[in-house]
């Protein structure tokens, strides 16, 4: 499967550490306010998002950086002449 990178992006990927703060951050406050998380529930959830989250922003991230491999074979393509 070729991925095809969006040149427009400012930003290419967002931390797993962002992700995580996030979460942690929403579970504090939902608790706060009254939503009953067990201990065990909210390392769970956080447990999942350790998880999930490295493979999420690989997912996207792909969408959005050039590899090296790929800078190059575009621009020798573009110095050849031809577009793929």
């Amino acid at each position: 499967m070729t991925v095809t990178p969006r040149p427009d992006s400012s930003e290419p990927l967002w931390s797993v550490g962002g992700v995580t703060a996030v979460v942690t951050a929403v579970l504090a406050v939902v608790t706060a306010f009254g939503l009953p998380l067990t201990d065990a529930q909210q390392a769970a959830i956080l447990g999942l998002v350790a998880v999930v989250a490295p493979l999420v922003v690989a997912l996207i991230g792909r969408t959005r950086v050039y590899a090296p491999a790929t800078v190059e074979r575009l621009v020798r393509d573009a110095a050849a002449g031809t577009d793929r």
